[in-house]
């Protein structure tokens, strides 16, 4: 494949395989895959089966626990709860929307 991209784009058969896809537009094969992959969840995640949904479910929070540092896992757990706050699903009066912002902001980007 990387040779028939190196060839039609006029570049040298040794260009670096991390180059071709932006040069291509394509996405590299990892990538391709791993989108078809988070489609697939996805729709088994909002699937109206009982069984597919829940097994998905468990799939994902299973890779999550055991793929992702305590840390992180902390941090996500907490920015979901700041969401469900902003978002009006949980209450907690103590925390402004100012201060709910600069909480997701910090966290998101830090």
């Amino acid at each position: 494949m990387e040779k028939g991209f190196t060839e039609g784009l006029d570049v040298p058969y040794c260009t670096h395989s991390s180059l071709l896809p932006v040069m291509s537009s394509y996405l590299p094969l990892l990538d391709e895959l791993c989108c078809s992959t988070a489609l697939f969840i996805k729709t088994c995640l909002e699937s109206d089966s009982p069984i597919a949904s829940t097994v998905a479910r468990y799939m994902v929070s299973h890779y999550v626990n055991s793929h992702i540092s305590k840390q992180h896992r902390a941090s996500m757990l907490f920015l979901l709860e700041l969401l469900f706050v902003r978002e009006g699903v949980h209450s907690c009066p103590l925390l402004s929307a100012d201060n709910i912002k600069m909480f997701v902001d910090f966290i998101c980007i830090s």
